[in-house]
């Protein structure tokens, strides 16, 4: 099982955006996802069509009110379950702060249990704004730190600010910044070609596109994946897929795609939605 943080402490870069992208995008490729929504706004549960402001959901599991297995709930998106947040989630922060017990364990020991660690390949964990209580489980816990990042304004300071305040977290974890809503101007250009000189294999290659697609998701409270019309922002995304996945794993991925396309009685390919 693979645990994936998308993070950043800066508003407006695509953090929930890429989270429920690439969780939607993974379970169409066979992978049993599990989302946790670690920001008190819910976006993410919004987004995959789960939210709801009276369960506790995530701030249960930082309260030590409730187990993994009465937070985690079904979506209406193929193999991806989800942990929910709401408001909930800033009142538990609020009280962890004056707790003596153990505070920074909490996500990771709920990643543990049997009923996750046994049946997810990946859970991919949405950030909020605030380095807070919640985030920092986040952080403790991940494999993979994905920082996304808006090409010009603070948002390129805000990347370092992310890396220098989480570092010492997680020995060994992986980061990776993702620049996104690019366009084809002067000034993403350059701040590109920056953010490659900058951090080198820290970048992924691939950068997400801009699209008038993502604003209608939004609007939607769908993942960009499950649009109707396709997109140049969600193709990018099965191409940040392909560079987290093994070349093995990928190549079982289009395996599982071309036998979901084939049309049992003919033997020939169809087009799935």
């Amino acid at each position: 099982m693979k645990v994936i943080g998308v993070g950043n402490l800066k508003g407006g870069v695509g953090k929930t955006t890429t989270s429920t992208s690439l969780a939607y995008l993974l379970g169409r490729y066979g992978k049993k996802v599990l989302v946790v929504d670690a920001d008190a706004q819910g976006n993410a549960s919004q987004t995959m069509g789960a939210y709801d402001p009276d369960e506790k959901g995530l701030a249960g599991i930082i309260l030590g009110e409730k187990s993994a297995e009465e937070v985690i709930k079904r979506t209406k998106y193929e193999n991806v379950d989800i942990v929910t947040a709401n408001m909930w989630l800033m009142k538990a922060n609020a009280k962890m702060l004056n707790s003596e017990e153990n505070q920074i364990d909490r996500i990771e020991n709920m990643l543990k249990t049997e009923c996750i660690h046994s049946k997810y390949d990946y859970v991919i964990c949405d950030c909020g704004l605030l380095l807070d209580i919640t985030v920092i489980n986040v952080i403790k816990a991940a494999d993979m730190l994905i920082i996304p990042v808006k090409a010009g304004g603070y948002g390129i300071k805000a990347v370092e600010n992310m890396i220098d305040q989480t570092k010492g977290l997680h020995e060994g974890q992986q980061v990776k910044v993702l620049m996104t809503m690019k366009t084809g101007n002067k000034t993403n250009k350059e701040t590109a070609v920056w953010l490659k000189d900058m951090y080198k294999d820290k970048m992924f290659k691939t950068e997400i596109r801009r699209s008038v697609v993502a604003e209608k998701a939004e609007t939607a409270e769908k993942p960009i994946p499950a649009m109707p019309q396709g997109s140049n922002t969600a193709r990018d995304y099965n191409s940040v897929i392909k560079e987290i996945m093994s070349e093995e794993e990928w190549n079982e991925a289009q395996e599982y795609i071309k036998e979901k396309r084939r049309n049992k009685k003919t033997g020939r390919f169809q087009k799935i939605d």
